[in-house]
């Protein structure tokens, strides 16, 4: 029984015409040869399987095969008459004058030494001795310096021909002493065009669409297209199904990244991790999943976008129309986003000992995240801009700005929407409208506004718990008015310098906070203008801090920004004036005040007192701030 000689070495190019997508350094060779400008060294790049040993034996074979000759035809092929001594001992690999070389295993001074020793000598036959060193981003960093003088001035017979896959690992000084040619990878349709012909010379049957598969597989790489196919023979026999193919080589089905895809855009992460665990059964690797959902995602973006046809995925006109149909589920911004989660998840799914876990979880990341799109900064509405689902922040924002009731509830009690009929009662901050602007005003009532506990609901014991009260929301006519547009434009003011520098200094806002403005500048005398800041006693660290050089400078920079003219701090000590954040506390304590007392007032806990006897205990009030997302009560 004679051995099997595979197809990926069966069908190597032994001429230049059967190169394939490498057009730009075929003719490069072929031009160089017939003019005789032929390179001392020659340097072939690119990833595996494109072609790079391959085109330096048959440069090899051009330059000393003596019945070499420019074939007929439009592209002007040189060929090599392949029937001479030099030609066959190349061609089976053991010609004396063609020394190939694997850089990995003879990566050290001495190989290189040798391969100096060795070029002195004139070639056994022909006119040229050529070196070929495969990986040669392998070699040492001594070996390249011991290469380097016989690769710049190498006698007049030899020729190197290197090959990597790893360019930058080469040093400088090699890389400038040759000639570089970076190999593209091979398209799609060039892998399968190839592969039709090799099937037809070997009388294999095939569909349209196994071809598609087995290149798609390949990755640009026309030898793993050639081993690939010689596995799907293997499996099928003299004819090559789709099916045959994608159980051979181990593809996922397309209708099973499409259930994937459908589940995450449909916000259904179920029935996504259901398909998931489908291949996983069936031994896919999740990795390649990952990458092949990316790619269906890609489709679908490019579907959104108003793309005609899935050029370059090898995609069904029904994976293609179905893709098209998944589009209306998602914005754009939305479908951006989980593309970016997909592809930073492919490197967690490799390296997790359970890529199943952190798969599933990434999909229910992607299908159940209810903001994805980000919403402007400043935005008043809880709408992001690519139309989907407003964010928590943005909601929470507008639901804190349209509050205008407080809430008292009692330990076992959850609070519920008062009765309309009591004009003393508004309806729960939580129920405002979520567009609401952000500084919309205070609703003014002649009556403490409060939200009642359910009666139905609070026991009478209730009376000795602690009532909970947010004082923002108690006394709303208290609350200072939010800075309207026109505000912002009007005259100068010492609170609108400090609102003007907290945007990109927060902290040195916070320091000129604590002083009492006594001196505005004046516009009239620009030249001599004066910002007089007085800081009392208890404050006079804070005066300290604006004196050092690096605030005094922004302040500086910072008042004639917002004044328009040269501005002179002045600062001072003393106790008259009123700081604006002794005035904020001032007015926070009021509004706290004014909350507890709009709670004893009550007309509900006025007639539970009367009626049950109970006393009302100590009332605590909850910070508006606090990040809650709008006010509420607790027990």
């Amino acid at each position: 029984m004679s051995s099997y000689l595979v197809l990926a070495r069966k069908w190597r190019p032994a001429q230049f015409a059967d190169i394939v997508g490498q057009t730009h350094v075929v003719r490069t060779l072929m031009n160089a040869i017939r003019t005789g400008r032929i390179h001392q060294a020659y340097l072939m790049t690119g990833s595996r399987g494109i072609g790079k040993t391959s085109i330096a034996r048959i440069f090899a074979k051009a330059v000393r095969c003596p019945e070499a000759k420019t074939a007929e035809g439009p592209e002007s092929w040189l060929v090599s008459c392949g029937q001479c001594p030099s030609c066959k001992e190349i061609a089976s690999g053991n010609s004396v004058d063609v020394i190939e070389i694997d850089g990995a295993s003879n990566n050290g001074v001495d190989a290189v030494r040798e391969i100096r020793e060795n070029a002195k000598y004139m070639p056994a036959t022909g006119g040229k001795k050529i070196y070929i060193i495969d990986e040669v981003h392998m070699l040492t960093t001594a070996a390249f310096n011991a290469l380097l003088k016989t690769l710049e001035e190498p006698p007049a017979h030899v020729i190197f021909i290197f090959a990597t896959t790893e360019p930058h690992k080469i040093p400088a000084t090699i890389l400038s002493r040759c000639q570089r040619f970076d190999l593209r990878r091979v398209t799609l349709a060039q892998i399968q065009g190839r592969l039709n012909q090799v099937c037809q010379a070997e009388g294999i049957e095939t569909e349209a669409g196994a071809l598609a598969l087995v290149a798609r597989a390949a990755e640009g790489s026309m030898r793993d297209s050639l081993s690939l196919l010689d596995q799907v023979i293997a499996y099928s026999g003299q004819k090559i199904t789709t099916q045959s193919a994608r159980e051979s080589v181990g593809l996922i089905e397309g209708q099973t990244l499409m259930q994937v895809l459908r589940g995450v855009l449909a916000r259904k992460p179920l029935d996504a991790m259901a398909a998931v665990d489908q291949a996983y059964q069936q031994g896919h690797d999740l990795k390649v999943l990952t990458r092949s959902l990316i790619e269906f995602l890609y489709g679908a973006i490019l579907a959104k976008v108003g793309s005609t046809g899935s050029t370059g995925l090898e995609l069904s006109q029904d994976e293609w129309s179905e893709l098209q149909e998944l589009t209306s589920l998602r914005s754009l911004e939305e479908m951006e986003l989980i593309f970016q989660a997909l592809h930073q998840g492919v490197e967690w799914i490799a390296r997790s000992p359970q890529p199943k876990i952190v798969l599933d979880v990434l999909l229910i990341k992607c299908a159940t995240a209810e903001g994805l799109a980000v919403s402007e900064p400043g935005a008043s509405t809880g709408t992001p801009a690519g139309g989907g689902r407003p964010t928590v922040a943005a909601a929470a924002s507008a639901t804190s700005a349209s509050a205008a009731a407080a809430r008292v509830v009692s330990p076992s009690a959850s609070p519920q929407k008062p009765a309309s009929a009591s004009p003393a009662v508004a309806a729960p901050a939580a129920q405002a409208p979520a567009h609401a602007p952000a500084a919309a005003a205070p609703v003014q009532s002649a009556a403490p506004v409060t939200t009642a506990p359910s009666v139905s609901r609070a026991p009478v014991a209730s009376f000795g718990a602690t009532p909970s009260v947010s004082p923002a929301l108690a006394a709303p006519s208290l609350a200072p008015a939010a800075p309207s547009a026109a505000q912002a434009v009007g005259p100068r003011s010492f609170e609108g310098l400090i609102q003007h520098i907290r945007r990109t200094r927060p902290l040195l806002a916070s320091f000129l906070e604590h002083a009492h403005c006594d001196e505005l500048p004046d516009a009239s005398s620009a030249d001599k203008a004066t910002l007089g800041l007085s800081f009392a006693a208890a404050d006079n660290s804070f005066r300290d801090q604006l004196q050092n050089r690096t605030y005094s400078e922004q302040l500086l920079n910072l008042s004639k920004e917002y004044f328009g003219f040269t501005v002179r701090p002045r600062f001072s000590i003393s106790e008259q004036g009123e700081s604006p954040a002794v005035r904020r506390e001032r007015e926070r304590r009021a509004r706290e005040d004014a909350a507890r007392e709009a709670v004893r007032n009550h007309p509900m806990i006025t007639e539970a007192r009367a009626l049950f006897g109970g006393e009302l205990g100590p009332i605590e009030l909850l910070d508006h701030d606090s990040g809650s997302g709008g006010p509420h009560a607790t027990t």
